[in-house]
């Protein structure tokens, strides 16, 4: 694990030596529908404040050419966030900011989602529940890699890949 710098960023861009990434499990069920590509999860999330969750979660859709995304109020429930797409951003808690941008990731239907140290503004067990639901995602199908520096994230992991 990597000491105090710059971030995980340029291990995620770079594969930069001497970070560490977790790899959570694919699981055994169905990937979602869609067009493959990659959903990127990054420490504030993914998320403009201008726009309720819903339209950030419509619009990332829209974005990774899913021209028709059905309902923001599917992921939204997937992550814990029922009945909140009319909110704004800056009314949400950390975690569940978190949980937005873990949906919004997710809008595109991508293969892989990459986390770039997703529970770096949360406290220890808001922390946790967000890998709960990273293993969630990793359960139906989704590949979830997620770099980090904190051994409580990484624990959460299947397997821990060092880059050295």
């Amino acid at each position: 694990m990597a000491g105090p710098g710059p971030g995980s960023v340029p291990l995620v861009r770079f594969a930069v030596p001497g970070e560490c990434v977790a790899v959570l499990p694919a699981g055994s069920g169905d990937a979602p529908a869609g067009s493959p590509g990659v959903g990127v999860l990054l420490r504030r999330g993914n998320l403009f404040g201008h726009l309720t969750v819903g339209q950030n979660v419509v619009l990332a859709g829209r974005l990774a050419g899913r021209r028709s995304l059905r309902d923001a109020g599917d992921l939204l429930e997937l992550v814990g966030l029922a009945g909140r797409g009319d909110t704004y951003p800056d009314t949400l808690s950390p975690l569940e900011g978190a949980r937005a941008g873990v949906a919004v990731a997710l809008a595109g239907a991508p293969e892989i989602v990459v986390a770039d140290e997703p529970a770096g503004e949360l406290d220890g067990l808001a922390a946790l529940e967000l890998m709960d639901l990273l293993c969630a995602v990793a359960a139906r199908g989704t590949a979830v890699v997620v770099a980090t520096r904190d051994h409580q994230i990484a624990a959460a992991a299947h397997r821990i890949v060092r880059v050295a």
